[in-house]
């Protein structure tokens, strides 16, 4: 079991301002958004087409990375840590944009931090949005990933990490390509430009994501505590996390609304944000 160990991270961030000025009392009412990336995953995954609609609806909108991933500290392999360290670093992110409260958008393990966040620091969160997310990686009253993504995954534990950067931009492409549903194609040139460019940011596969997460308790009986207005928002073909993973979350939280997109993976490509962004932005407008 992996423990939580002190260990100051410096945390890579960027705020976007708001595309417009409502001004008086409405530029109060525009809480910031903070985006929340997944394991290994950079924060420049969070594209313009989410980014800069929210813009222009007045929010500022704030993206970084992990510890352990993109151009943030990465962590001695000896020190340990957990999804509340992870927590805590977007707590630290928010403080040092001068955002006291946020609208919370999580994918996968941003999803997961999310939860952290709603369920320990509640004030902090004003809505919560849960991409491809789950109560509790491990938990046995959940479906596990799928065989064929297992096995793939195994090999790769056994072939070792890709040295050149050539190597290790396909390795990336490869992976999205396998998280990826049917419903919305995405080229794999275009991958490869989004591989290419976190190679040359740093890529960091031997981070310990996987192992914060492993370390961290099962959220499922503790998702009724969570009082912010949430959408959960989950592929019918994620190999990754099965749609009961999305349900368990839907049912768990109270009033939270569930959008089940048929026949996306473990993503959200930008093809998808025509149908996210008139939910997203509603569901904004729900916090109290």
């Amino acid at each position: 079991m992996t423990e939580s160990t002190p260990f100051a991270a410096g945390l890579f961030s960027e705020c976007f301002e708001a595309a417009i000025s409502l001004g008086g009392t409405g530029w109060d009412e525009v809480l910031p958004v903070l985006l929340v990336s997944g394991a290994d995953s950079h924060c420049t995954r969070w594209t313009p087409g989410l980014i800069e609609p929210l813009q222009a609806l007045g929010h500022r909108v704030v993206r970084y990375d992990h510890r352990d991933s993109g151009l943030s500290s990465k962590v001695p392999s000896d020190v340990g840590y957990t999804l509340d360290d992870l927590a805590d670093d977007a707590l630290a992110v928010m403080e040092a944009h001068g955002v006291e409260r946020a609208h919370v958008i999580g994918r996968s393990m941003g999803g997961m931090v999310g939860q952290v966040l709603a369920l320990d620091h509640a004030d902090r969160v004003a809505t919560l949005t849960l991409a491809c997310s789950t109560p509790g990686l491990g938990d046995e009253r959940l479906p596990v990933a799928a065989d064929w993504l297992l096995e793939r995954m195994t090999e790769r534990l056994f072939t070792g990490l890709p040295r050149g950067e050539a190597d290790r931009a396909a390795w990336i492409v490869e992976q999205d390509e396998w998280f990826a549903g049917p419903r919305y194609a995405v080229s794999t040139a275009s991958r490869l430009v989004i591989a290419v460019s976190e190679v040359a940011r740093c890529w960091y596969p031997e981070s310990g994501h996987g192992a914060a997460v492993g370390a961290s308790p099962s959220r499922l009986d503790r998702l009724g505590e969570i009082r912010v207005p949430t959408l959960v928002v989950h592929g019918t073909a994620d190999p990754v996390f099965s749609a009961e993973h999305a349900v368990a979350l839907a049912d768990g939280i109270p009033e939270a609304e569930l959008w089940l997109v048929e026949d996306l993976g473990h993503e959200l490509p930008d093809g998808l944000m025509s149908d996210l962004l008139p939910r997203l932005t509603a569901h904004l407008t729900r916090a109290t």
